[in-house]
């Protein structure tokens, strides 16, 4: 059975949005050599919080930093990732191995991007006057201070292994935080640093930050703060979070989850290349991006990620409410495989629509199985429902006038949906609110493909039963009697009858592709015959089993009782075996539905039977001690079982009757030795091989439905072995004259299933 785990969706969608971040990345962030320290101004810096207390106990900087005049923010179209060049014109600078290893930058490397305007990090970055502080261990807190920088300018970068509980204070000049830990953290307490860059790794900010910020590609900054300056998101990096940015410049991913939409004091602006995607919940909504100034959308993406759940067949949801709106969104993709969002803009709003599209059940169907089961679907039918405005308003041009932004970050309720469903099947309603994954799942699983192998697994288990049957008459034969070509006897006298016991273990596969299903078989069996006349002889048999079925979506137990009889006609090496057996079965099944946010358990309990019925003909050509038996066989199986419905939830089954029924024949070799010991004991190798060849159709199928919305839809499972090779193999103990002890080996190998199986069998004559 399939074990379901379940992730928190910002874990999820985080990765995502790194792995994809990640693929479009060659190389990490570069840095220059550092300078000669030489000719560098020298600081102090100590690791112990300076004498003014206000700063151990405080977030906010306890000076004013003395800011530069930057230049504009730059055009995001524009902007491409950030690689520093190597610097050849500056004589004094000092290649030193040591401290690229200290702070883990990679080498550089020549680049023919050409940067259409020099980033403000990379100037301070590589200029001559910044000092670097490589971090690579976890700092302690000494009294709510971790570190204490000095006067000059200083680039501090946080590698692998680097913590701070306390306050990270700059000091004074101007100062720059490198995130370049792929392991990526928290953002610890900083004070008087002018920008962060992260550069590598995921990392989440939960305190003020008094500068800008920039991300880099295939890095993450997860923003629960404050950043009081702007942010910059390169290509392939990802920004998220419900805190809030000044200036907002996109051009790799945003993500807005259900309760955590961004905020964006000032200005947003996405490139062309940007992508946004928007957490749809149908139980808590979603939750808008907030802008107070200008939303330039610049045709980016919109993609709608919307959780599996109980969703209306349409519903609005705010996207972004914001100052004002320029441009609009250009692609707009979906998770959900039978739900299509729309857009529709005003002056201050970007409104989904999330509503039923015309893609077929089927049409996302894995298997031949899945797709009879979404033909069969009865879909909820919409209540008529009263006229939506912002249905009308997607029809019509925006209105001229500016209306003022609701600056909130209340979630859109599913309450506000402008149509609702008559309630029908829940597992269908989950199943249109499923994503294009989850949906191929969800099919098969609906489907009960299992509940088509349930003919073919019971068929195997009974197999062994006639095999008993002929193993008994086997035994009969007496070949090492001196008398050449006379009837052959049992134990004993030829007057007497005789009982047996015989255990059997049996065991197989049904080597599907669809829905493969393991089986094994315990039992026991008791038989008894006698000699009516020197030609012939009768038996009965009596015994039960139990199987015990699995597979990927369904579990079944049988216990069954078995009856039989058979016959044996010897006339010099020529013998004649007749058998038939009749089974009953009492059959219990359960399985496990569970996709997107539903789950459902069933059970189903039905009465089964099987008869078999068998001739075989066989010729002894050997002599002596010795048997060569070439033989033929013909054989007819056939399998009922009764309809039943499943015990559950919305997912639950009616399963009509079946019945299969099929002649076989089977031609082969026997082998046997009887060796006397000196104890005066008879042991008796043997060994037979065979050819067995099923007719008719062998295709084993059922008819189903869905109890609540569903149509009868047929159902196939795996077929029967149109050839397979049957052996057995095993060795007799004649301990006395009355008592003998065997043990045996069987196989049957087919193009779709594979059986196999041991027994143990004591008989005593009388």
């Amino acid at each position: 059975m399939l074990i379901q785990h379940r992730y928190k969706l910002q874990h999820l969608v985080l990765a995502v949005a790194l792995a994809v971040g990640c693929a479009g990345v060659s190389q990490a962030e570069q840095v220059e050599p550092q300078v000669d320290v030489e000719v560098k101004p020298k600081k102090k810096r100590k690791n112990a919080a300076k004498s003014t207390p206000p700063i151990a106990g405080s977030d906010e900087p306890s000076a004013q930093l003395e800011q530069t005049p930057s230049s504009p923010a730059p055009s995001i179209d524009a902007q491409v990732t950030a690689t520093a060049e190597p610097i050849v014109a500056r004589a004094p600078i000092v290649f030193d191995e040591a401290f690229y290893e200290a702070v883990g930058f990679d080498h550089p490397t020549p680049t023919n991007a050409s940067v259409a305007t020099e980033h403000n990090f990379d100037s301070f970055q590589h200029a001559y006057t910044t000092q670097h502080t490589p971090l690579s261990e976890r700092l302690e807190n000494n009294e709510g201070l971790s570190l204490q920088l000095g006067e000059a300018d200083d680039l501090l970068v946080i590698n692998n292994g680097a913590r701070w509980d306390g306050l990270i204070d700059g000091g004074a000049g101007q100062n720059g935080l490198l995130l370049n830990a792929r392991e990526g953290g928290e953002i610890g307490r900083t004070n008087n640093f002018k920008e962060v860059r992260v550069a590598k790794g995921a990392w989440t900010l939960g305190h003020d930050f008094n500068g800008s910020a920039e991300v880099k590609a295939g890095a993450a900054l997860v923003n629960n703060g404050s950043i009081k300056g702007d942010a910059l998101v390169d290509p392939s990096a990802t920004y998220a979070g419900n805190g809030d940015v000044q200036n907002l410049y996109v051009n790799g991913a945003l993500l807005a989850l259900k309760d955590n939409g961004p905020t964006i004091r000032g200005n947003l602006a996405l490139s062309r290349g940007a992508e946004v995607t928007y957490v749809v919940s149908a139980s808590e909504g979603a939750s808008p991006i907030v802008v107070n100034g200008t939303a330039t959308l610049g045709n980016a993406t919109l993609n709608v990620l919307g959780i599996p759940g109980d969703h209306a067949p349409s519903t609005d949801y705010t996207v972004l409410n914001a100052g004002k709106i320029e441009g609009e969104f250009g692609q707009v993709k979906s998770s959900l495989a039978f739900m299509t969002p729309t857009l529709a803009y005003s002056d201050t709003q970007a409104t989904l629509t999330y509503a039923r599209n015309d893609v077929r059940f089927e049409d996302v169907s894995g298997s031949k199985n899945a797709q009879a089961l979404g033909k069969s679907i009865d879909e909820p039918q919409a209540r008529p429902s009263a006229a939506k405005p912002d249905a009308q308003k997607s029809q019509a041009p925006r209105p001229q006038t500016s209306r003022p932004a609701a600056l909130t970050h209340a979630a859109t309720s599913p309450a506000t949906a402008a149509a609702s469903s008559i309630p029908g099947n829940a597992a269908v309603a989950a199943l249109l609110t499923s994503d294009k994954a989850t949906a191929v799942i969800a099919l098969e699983q609906l489907a009960g493909s299992g509940n088509a192998n349930l003919a073919k697994a019971t068929l195997s288990s009974v197999t062994p039963v006639n095999a008993s049957l002929l193993s008994a008459m086997h035994q009969l034969d007496n070949f090492h009697s001196s008398q050449r070509n006379a009837p052959r006897h049992a134990a004993g006298s030829a007057d007497t009858g005789r009982v047996w016991l015989q255990a059997l273990g049996h065991g197989g596969k049904l080597d599907r592709d669809v829905e493969p299903m393991q089986h094994t078989t315990k039992g026991l069996l008791v038989g008894a015959d006698w000699r009516l006349n020197e030609a012939w002889r009768l038996g009965v048999m009596g015994g039960t089993s139990d199987t015990r079925m699995d597979s990927r979506e369904l579990d079944g137990e049988l216990d069954s009782w078995h009856l039989g009889a058979y016959a044996l006609r010897q006339s010099g090496p020529m013998s004649l075996r007749l058998g038939t057996t009749w089974s009953s079965h009492e059959g219990s099944t359960r399985r496990q539905v569970a996709f997107g946010r539903f789950t459902d358990r069933l059970k189903g309990n039905y009465d089964a039977s099987t008869q078999q019925a068998f001739a075989e003909l066989g010729y002894n050509l050997g002599r002596g001690g010795v048997r060569l038996e070439p033989f033929a066989s013909v054989g007819y199986q056939r399998y009922q079982h009764d309809g039943y419905t499943e015990n559950g939830g919305a997912a639950a089954l009616k399963v009509q009757d079946q019945t299969q029924g099929n002649l076989n024949s089977t031609f082969g070799l026997r082998l046997a030795k009887v060796a006397t010991l000196d104890n005066g004991m008879r042991l008796t190798p043997r060994f037979s091989a065979g050819w067995k060849h099923v007719y008719g159709d062998t295709e084993t199928s059922t008819r189903q439905r869905l109890v609540t919305g569903g149509r009868d839809y047929t159902l196939y499972g795996a077929e029967l072995d149109r050839n397979s090779l049957t052996l057995d193999t095993g060795l007799d103990l004649s301990v006395s004259t009355l008592h003998t002890l065997g043990l045996g080996l069987t196989g049957e190998i087919g193009t779709d299933s594979r059986n196999h199986g041991i027994s143990g069998q004591w008989r005593m004559a009388f």
